[in-house]
């Protein structure tokens, strides 16, 4: 009787020391950031989505005319992602999620151009090196290829600092091509659909700075960077489910369908103490509130631009209304789900 005693006791100051952190937005950033802090001690976690299953831009909450659940794009998982399979790897169910590494093929308006291999399994070469001699091109000729020999030396000056970033940032890839020489046909062919994929954007709207830094990430950090991985079906279903049923026993609660409205500070400190929010479905209805010793604000630019404009609490600071200047793209994705099976080549398709 006394140890249970104790155990009730222990249980009370836990519960009333817990530090109470509130984390809007439920998609990869939230996620990760509750996941993290549910392995703290002494922790309460919150997350609050505006949607009725979390996912953010990966988001499965799409419904076809059929009822079946389609995501907004295909997700491929690269080699550099190491946080993505280092969690895949906690939770047990990296095989169960993702396919084995596959070919991908890169398409222009012109047809299949490109079909990139499995990198890992060539023999191993400088970065660059590897990626230039491996990578078979279907239908440029070598003296194409050749004119992208000064924009390799731009990749090789370009060392991500800051320096680097300003002086490339000042000029759009499609001119950095242009000007390091770059024949029309291998850039219409091969760098544009790359940037497009990559960035959302034509050539001519991205700086330089950005597509290198994509480009370095993605293809040429280590030989096997652009080695990819797929999901063997929705990332809601294979990973987010089994990632918030473990979240779910840490002690994390999620409360969906719900958007954030507004918040409440201490008018000491002006520290925020409450994050106000609304049933996404309930329009005008009644706000209540969740108590926060810290807020996570885990949502993309126009999310948190539009809880700017409408929180006094946040708006009187600089930093957070820089944030309603901010210009994104829109990104139209398109699923189509074909009644037979037709040939196409076996790779993933880009």
């Amino acid at each position: 009787a006394e140890m249970a005693v104790h155990i009730a006791l222990l249980c009370l100051v836990t519960a009333v020391d817990a530090k109470r952190v509130v984390v809007v937005g439920g998609g990869w950033g939230g996620l990760s950031a509750a996941h993290a802090l549910s392995k703290q001690p002494g922790v309460q976690v919150t997350v609050v989505d505006a949607a009725p299953r979390v996912g953010g831009l990966v988001s499965d909450n799409f419904l076809t005319p059929g009822g079946r659940r389609a995501e907004a794009g295909q997700h491929g998982f690269w080699d550099e992602y190491l946080n993505i399979f280092g969690l895949l790897d906690e939770l047990g169910i990296t095989d169960d999620a993702l396919t084995g590494y596959a070919e991908q093929g890169q398409y222009s308006p012109a047809g299949l151009q490109a079909v990139w291999p499995v990198y890992r399994d060539q023999g191993r070469l400088p970065t660059g090196l590897a990626q230039a001699l491996y990578t078979r091109f279907l239908k440029l000729g070598p003296q194409h290829l050749a004119t992208a020999a000064g924009l390799l030396a731009a990749f090789a000056e370009f060392d991500d600092s800051e320096e680097a970033r300003l002086q490339y940032d000042q000029v759009s890839f499609r001119d950095l091509c242009k000007k390091l020489g770059v024949s029309k046909r291998l850039y219409d062919e091969a760098f544009e659909p790359m940037i497009l994929t990559g960035l959302f954007a034509p050539g001519e709207q991205c700086s330089a700075a950005a597509a290198l830094g994509m480009a370095y990430f993605f293809v040429l950090k280590h030989q096997t960077s652009f080695d990819v991985r797929w999901c063997r079906g929705n990332v809601g279903d294979k990973i987010f489910a089994p990632w918030c049923a473990a979240m779910r026993l840490a002690g994390v609660e999620f409360v969906s369908s719900t958007r954030a409205v507004g918040f409440d500070a201490d008018p000491a400190t002006g520290a925020v103490t409450a994050v106000r929010c609304r049933g996404a479905d309930t329009g005008g209805g009644a706000d209540f509130s969740l108590l926060a010793d810290d807020v996570v604000l885990a949502l993309g630019a126009p999310a948190l631009a539009a809880i700017t404009r409408g929180s006094p609490t946040l708006s009187q600071h600089a930093e957070f209304r820089q944030f309603c200047d901010l210009r994104g793209t829109g990104v139209l994705a398109t699923r189509l789900f074909l009644d037979r099976r037709v040939q196409a080549p076996p790779f993933a398709k880009a």
